[in-house]
């Protein structure tokens, strides 16, 4: 299957599991609140398939496929809507309008807290599988970084981020992301048996691009001690021309030891267009390979570059890996963590766009779903199951946003309702319907904006 059809295949399932799981959340706890519910549809648009609930919960109401894959609804009975007046003859009291305002709340919250639940869901069943990266030993950080500054040392075995317990580089990774707002963090290390903390500190951004929050990941000077072996190299780059070769593994350059990957790495970006002696060592000889790597421009500074990547860590000696499995317990325990983390970092996302502290190109619409879903479809069900786990955090966060024609804009209706001690005017409410709508259209359109640039650029 092409990138196209995966992205294409990633997109339809992503979305139909996501909406499917928010508009049941909808429609279980209408119906437990006895409201009746007439039709659950996927998709909007002229209907493809229907067929009617004839057991249990799902009895009398109306299922139904429609063409456009974009959303979709839960239509319950409403004495507001004209449509449905015999049907309101028939049974008034299952009406939604009808039911106390506690009744209505927690319908309304219940899609995004089915997205919620789906994340958690979807982190646990993804977490519970073995995993293996690589040990989270620390490589000797760069001078001018906040771990330098605070004493960290090459060779130290991170224990512990801001009090979590990590296993491998995975999840290190993982914190820095979720505190990538953060000024400070807290390191816990052993130091050759001897337990360290360090306390890092950094200024603040003002503005966060996507290539400014890149930068503050790797900004700690937090990195991976993983030895220097070439993984893949690049056909046509400056490297496979010099004649470097998949498991060479780098013992110095211009007479320099290397012992670590961001040493090479360094060694490289520090020297564009500039030939390097490169001592290997392959197959258990030692041989000399001159590179000259090329210059490119990265953040407006140039640097070098020699088209290579680091060596799996299938392929590296035991020692420098980590092989995990966790327990159900553990599974639930960091699915749970993993919600949270990403619950919280979607809502500093959010608030950092309207703050003006993130870039507004960080918006992102259905064309960079469909990239992300087919390039995580093609890396496996691991990573398309926590792909659509971040996603559904995404939705239910949204969703609940203080717009009407939101879930959170109809919240905020019973929120004045419940002040009040009525419901807001009919007046008010349409007002709030245009400005709901104004709202949706303007995001959507941002994000078109956004994934078509990116594209064209």
């Amino acid at each position: 299957m092409g990138v196209f059809g995966s992205s294409l295949l990633g997109f339809l399932v992503a979305i139909a599991i996501l909406v499917a799981v928010h508009e049941f959340g909808h429609y279980l706890v209408a119906r437990w609140c006895g409201v009746r519910v007439l039709r659950f549809s996927i998709g909007f648009g002229p209907v493809l398939l229907r067929w009617m609930g004839k057991r249990s919960v799902f009895r009398g109401s109306e299922f139904v496929l429609s063409a456009l894959p974009l959303g979709g609804y839960v239509r319950m009975l409403d004495s507001r809507d004209a449509e449905l007046a015999s049907e309101l003859v028939r049974t008034p009291e299952a009406a939604f309008d009808r039911q106390t305002l506690w009744k209505r709340s927690l319908i309304v919250a219940a899609g995004p807290l089915a997205n919620f639940l789906l994340a958690f869901v979807l982190y646990s069943g993804a977490l519970a599988m073995p995993d293996r990266d690589l040990a989270p030993v620390v490589a000797t950080p760069a001078a001018n970084t906040p771990a330098y500054a605070a004493g960290v040392l090459g060779g130290m075995r991170i224990l512990r981020v801001d009090g979590r317990e990590v296993a491998h580089w995975g999840d290190i990774r993982w914190l820095l992301l979720a505190r990538v707002f953060d000024d400070t963090l807290e390191v816990d290390v052993d130091d050759g048996g001897i337990e360290r903390s360090f306390a890092l500190q950094r200024s603040p951004s003002s503005s966060l691009t996507p290539e400014a929050i890149g930068a503050r990941l790797a900004g700690w000077g937090l990195s991976f001690d993983q030895p220097a072996q070439v993984g893949t190299v690049k056909a046509g780059g400056p490297a496979a021309r010099a004649g470097l070769e998949t498991g060479d593994r780098v013992l110095s350059v211009d007479g320099r030891a290397v012992r670590q990957w961001s040493e090479l790495t360094r060694a490289i970006q520090a020297a564009p267009e500039v030939a390097l002696n490169f001592v290997i060592e392959r197959g258990g000889t030692r041989e000399s390979v001159v590179v000259t790597p090329r210059a490119d421009t990265l953040a407006g500074q140039r640097i070098g570059r020699i088209d290579i990547a680091a060596a799996a860590p299938d392929t590296l000696a035991p020692g420098s890996v980590v092989n995990r499995s966790r327990s159900v317990g553990e599974a639930l325990e960091a699915g749970a963590l993993r919600t949270f983390d990403a619950t919280v970092l979607t809502v500093r996302v959010l608030w950092g766009m309207v703050s003006g502290e993130i870039s507004l190109r960080q918006v992102s619409g259905p064309i960079a779903m469909a990239e992300g879903a087919g390039a995580t479809l093609q890396q496996g069900a691991v990573a398309f199951t926590l792909f659509l786990a971040i996603v559904s955090i995404s939705l239910g966060v949204l969703n609940l946003l203080p717009v009407p024609m939101l879930d959170g804009g109809q919240l905020l209706y019973h929120f004045f309702e419940a002040i009040k001690g009525a419901p807001l005017s009919d007046t008010a409410q349409a007002v709030g319907q245009r400005v709901g709508i104004g709202f949706v259209i303007a995001l959507t359109a941002l994000a078109l904006y956004n994934d078509i640039l990116r594209i064209l650029s």
